[in-house]
């Protein structure tokens, strides 16, 4: 036997503990049940209260509280101005979350309402990806008026940076596309660091906002899921993980000028925005690529990327090709 302590990179938190937890920190009023229904990079539970219904998510080691707190503040924001979102419910404290120390480092729990409804699929319509343009614009006209108390950057090109050499172990075997990866990742960077805000306005994000992260409410409402990497980037740069996601799903030639179309109507993007399509939607396939090269040790494999890549990267290869990177 090794006698040290091993390390963990993920952990699974315990349904029952975790009825403990919150029963000792929120005046729910019943007798709780609590049990996993998704696994991922944040894992989240449904919380039963009796008749009541909720949310419990538990995110990933990897932020502080600080931080963290955007998050439960933008969406309490937003569902008191109008939007159908997953609104965290308060401690006795007033608290939108805690924290406990799980193997692998603190993480967060943020109780929320539980959002019942449809989730939408790639048998989106181009109507329904129009209704989508228009409502991720409504949102970014919403959260002009947030006033953060801590600000949380995106960072996406810091992040692209720090993951890249995953994907780059994975085609240790092919020298020409770790290359060219190589290559386009420090183009991305260097083009999206040379945009001039007042031409390409920061404001903030959803951070992936696209069709699975969507609910058709019972009464027909939108609502909106998965906040987990929302912050201040680049305002048009949030279109791009609707284009990641109808590409992947091979539906993007046929939704993504309908959802662009859609937003344009809301909030017309300037001519310097528009540009920028192609390098934020090339810099999304090559993130996310990196993200699952990264992830896969810490949640499995990941749906379409096989052992060798091949479909991100040749997505990676396309869109990069579309924005003059090659």
């Amino acid at each position: 036997m090794i006698d040290v302590t091993f390390p963990v990179v993920q952990s699974v938190l315990d349904p029952t503990a975790l009825e403990k937890a919150v029963a000792a920190l929120y005046d729910l009023g019943q007798t709780l049940h609590c049990r996993l229904v998704s696994r991922g990079m944040n894992d989240i539970y449904q919380l039963i209260a009796g008749p009541q219904r909720f949310a419990l998510k538990v995110a990933r080691a990897e932020r502080s509280d600080a931080a963290f707190a955007f998050e439960p503040t933008f969406i309490t924001y937003l569902d008191r101005v109008g939007f159908a979102v997953p609104a965290p419910v308060a401690t006795r404290e007033g608290r939108l979350f805690f924290s406990v120390d799980a193997p692998e480092g603190p993480r967060q729990i943020m109780v929320t309402r539980w959002l019942a409804g449809t989730t939408l699929t790639k048998t989106t319509s181009e109507d329904q990806a129009r209704q989508l343009g228009a409502w991720l614009a409504r949102i970014h006209q919403a959260a002009a008026l947030f006033q953060p108390t801590v600000r949380r950057p995106v960072d996406a090109e810091i992040k692209l940076k720090h993951r890249l050499p995953a994907l780059l172990e994975s085609v240790v075997g092919d020298p020409a596309m770790a290359a060219f990866l190589t290559r386009a990742a420090d183009t991305i960077s260097t083009r999206i660091a040379a945009l001039d805000p007042r031409a390409v306005p920061r404001g903030i994000c959803h951070g992936d906002f696209h069709y699975a992260n969507i609910m058709v409410l019972p009464d027909r409402a939108i609502g909106v899921l998965d906040f987990s990497d929302c912050g201040e980037d680049f305002i048009a740069s949030d279109l791009a993980a609707f284009f990641w996601r109808a590409d992947f799903d091979g539906i993007g030639d046929q939704l993504n000028p309908a959802f662009v179309a859609g937003y344009d109507a809301v909030r017309a993007l300037k001519p310097a925005e528009r540009a920028a399509l192609p390098l934020f939607r090339a810099a999304r396939h090559l993130g996310l690529a990196c993200a699952f090269a990264q992830h896969v040790n810490r949640v499995g494999p990941i749906a379409g990327f096989d052992e060798n890549r091949r479909y991100y990267l040749s997505m990676v290869r396309l869109f990069c090709a579309e924005a003059g990177i090659t």
